[in-house]
């Protein structure tokens, strides 16, 4: 963790520094589709007739992010990321024999990634440009659930602050991006996240991005 800080603190130093340069930084801000291996995998437990448990989210969802880059050569960078995903699902149920019903109410699991990324352009054109990124991810997550039984009803979430939900892990991505003016790209990324803590991939994106360069 200290060198993960350190890293992360030589970075933010070296951007600071660039800007006033002529280093060619670049914010990039992206949001699209989402897909969680993980909110499929709960086990239901149901007893039916007593008790049901709703742990499970839809496959598809949303995520979104902004990155900063700081060019380390003509064709690499490094940068931090943050990007914030959402899956949910909607649930209606009107059980038999227990005095509890459930309608239209949405359940989500969210993940924060925290990321620190190095990026690889191929080709050498400026106006069209093929990326390969990796790095690594601190990643928070919060889960909610719902219970419903002939004891009562009960609505749960779990996170970080009351079940220290937290993993760290890898991603590998590809980026297209074309050169619309003088500053702006506009393109589309896929990244695949794998927790390394867990052994088991968490999440596969496919976001449109607009990227702004000093």
């Amino acid at each position: 963790m200290f060198r993960l800080t350190t890293t992360l603190l030589m970075l933010v130093s070296l951007v600071s520094k660039g800007i006033g340069q002529d280093k060619k930084i670049s914010i990039e801000v992206n949001y699209g589709l989402q897909g969680n291996f993980s909110v499929r995998g709960y086990e239901k437990r149901n007893t039916p007739g007593i008790s049901y448990n709703f742990y499970n989210k839809n496959f598809l969802g949303s995520m979104g992010g902004i990155e900063v880059k700081y060019p380390i050569g003509n064709r690499s960078s490094v940068g931090l990321g943050y990007a914030r995903s959402i899956n949910s699902r909607i649930i209606n149920f009107t059980p038999v024999n227990i005095p509890i019903y459930v309608e239209d109410f949405t359940i989500r699991h969210t993940n924060n990634f925290y990321q620190l990324l190095f990026e690889q352009r191929l080709g050498s054109s400026s106006k069209h440009q093929f990326n390969l990124s990796t790095g690594l991810f601190y990643l928070r997550m919060s889960q909610q659930a719902v219970f419903a039984s002939t004891f009562g009803l009960g609505l749960e979430e779990r996170n970080f602050k009351n079940s220290r939900l937290e993993e760290g892990g890898t991603f590998l991505g590809i980026q297209y991006q074309a050169k619309i003016d003088n500053h702006f790209y506009l393109g589309i990324r896929s990244r695949l996240y794998y927790v390394i803590t867990a052994n088991y991939f968490e999440a596969v994106s496919l976001t449109p991005t607009l990227t702004y360069v000093f």
